[in-house]
């Protein structure tokens, strides 16, 4: 069975350094981490101020003095040409390429140094091995897949070597979900790992027919979920639901893994890894608790200036004098979900949030749902309902968005037996059509 260091270690990738390097700091004290990261974060600036052009163009002529006064490098600024933002003097066989999905707008090509990447893995290794995971556990992965050829088949082989399963994702039909239960019951799962709304929804077709997924598997020992919102309530619906406790993964692809949920219940920031600002919409530097504009900072990355990076994320963080790792305390959606109305009031898409906690609280019946902003008055709402849709559901919803968003509002709902989602699989709750978001 090959695993993915393995992989990794087989195309040239330092993952035992990596791994001897991970070691060593989180063998250093609180103070001794904290002077090493800063002396590291004022190396990798100034290291691409001297070699990346990209970089030297946005900070300026002038390197300053104050970390504060570099530039906050958001996405247009690295969507350009790879000729135009790789570090000179780095060889191409040293790099590790990739994408992004483009889930939040334009897709991203971005580069790492093969050092950077090997200490994302043993990074990931090592947040697994602390809730009780390895690289060989037997996966059920809930995920999107390329449908094109040789890219479907490359997936599933890849599947097939590193010893998971995976349950595509585009199709929620009964059958379909039938299907997945009759492969928890057969097959020998070790945890669940995918994304949040996906495993919700299997959590609610489960709900509805009298089935605790741990009682047909009982192989399984956690469930992970990544790449979409899992709120508090989410977390403890799949906790009842799957039989199992859920951890929370949070990442960028081109910048990091940043985050992952202990057994303690927190979710631990990449400390080794980056260094984590918030920051308010003028870019000024906030207290992290009071939450903002999530920056980080790759201070091992030297093929990209990922150097106080807008990942497009609002959250907040809380340092923890006895670890290394501070604690992420809020994930509250992305900059780019903004909701503009016609009071000329901005709210952010994230505020759709109450609005289906509520309608669950009121109806009990909603499984998933979309709004689309057509109009700065007008919403489209596409909602999975286990009933008919009735004026009693049509008032609640209108009810609702008097409340979270703005009264006078033109809602248009629609009762739809499936939601579309994005190529990858993930599902958007919250989609602006606005031609001008200002207009």
């Amino acid at each position: 069975m090959l695993n993915i260091l393995d992989l990794l270690k087989f195309q040239g990738y330092p993952i035992e350094a990596a791994q001897k390097e991970l070691a060593t700091l989180q063998s250093y004290s609180k103070d001794q981490f904290e002077d090493w990261r800063t002396k590291k974060g004022w190396e990798t600036a100034k290291f691409h101020y001297e070699h990346n052009p990209l970089y030297k163009k946005l900070v300026g002529k002038h390197f300053p003095n104050r970390w504060e006064d570099l530039p906050i490098v958001k996405k247009k600024d690295v969507q350009v040409d790879f000729s135009e933002k790789l570090s000179q003097g780095i060889s191409k066989k040293d790099l590790h390429f990739g994408n992004t999905s483009g889930s939040s707008g334009i897709p991203l090509k971005f580069a790492k140094d093969k050092f950077c990447h090997s200490m994302t893995w043993a990074l990931i290794v090592d947040r697994y091995q602390r809730i009780g995971f390895s690289q060989n556990d037997f996966q059920a992965r809930f995920y999107g897949i390329p449908l094109g050829f040789p890219q479907y088949h490359k997936e599933r082989l890849k599947d097939k070597l590193m010893n998971r399963y995976r349950f595509i994702v585009f199709d929620f039909s009964d059958q379909n979900m039938e299907f997945y239960i009759q492969n928890f019951k057969t097959k020998k799962f070790i945890y669940t790992y995918g994304y949040t709304n996906s495993q919700l929804y299997f959590a609610r077709y489960l709900q509805k027919k009298g089935i605790v997924l741990k009682d047909i598997c009982p192989t399984l020992k956690g469930t992970i979920v990544t790449s979409e919102q899992c709120t508090e309530e989410d977390k403890v619906f799949l906790e009842a639901q799957f039989g199992l406790p859920v951890y929370n993964e949070y990442g960028a692809s081109e910048l990091e893994f940043l985050a992952m949920t202990d057994l303690e219940g927190k979710r631990r920031l990449s400390s080794e890894t980056v260094i984590t600002e918030v920051a308010d919409e003028n870019n000024q530097i906030l207290n992290p608790e009071k939450g903002g504009n999530l920056i980080f900072t790759n201070i091992y990355n030297r093929a990209m200036p990922f150097i106080r990076y807008e990942v497009g994320d609002l959250g907040a963080f809380k340092r923890d004098r006895n670890s290394i790792q501070d604690e992420l305390t809020q994930l509250n959606g992305r900059l780019n979900d903004t909701i503009v109305l016609p009071s000329g009031r901005n709210a952010s898409g994230f505020c759709l949030y109450y609005i289906s906690k509520h309608l669950n609280t009121k109806l009990g019946t909603l499984q998933e749902y979309q709004v689309r902003q057509t109009k700065r008055d007008t919403f489209e709402v596409d909602l999975v309902l286990s009933r008919e849709l009735d004026q009693n559901t049509i008032l609640t919803i209108n009810e609702a968005f008097d409340q979270y968003v703005e009264k006078g509002l033109h809602i248009v709902i629609k009762k739809v037996d499936r939601i579309n989602r994005e190529k990858s699989g993930k599902l958007k709750h919250f989609l602006s059509l606005l031609e001008e978001p200002n207009s």
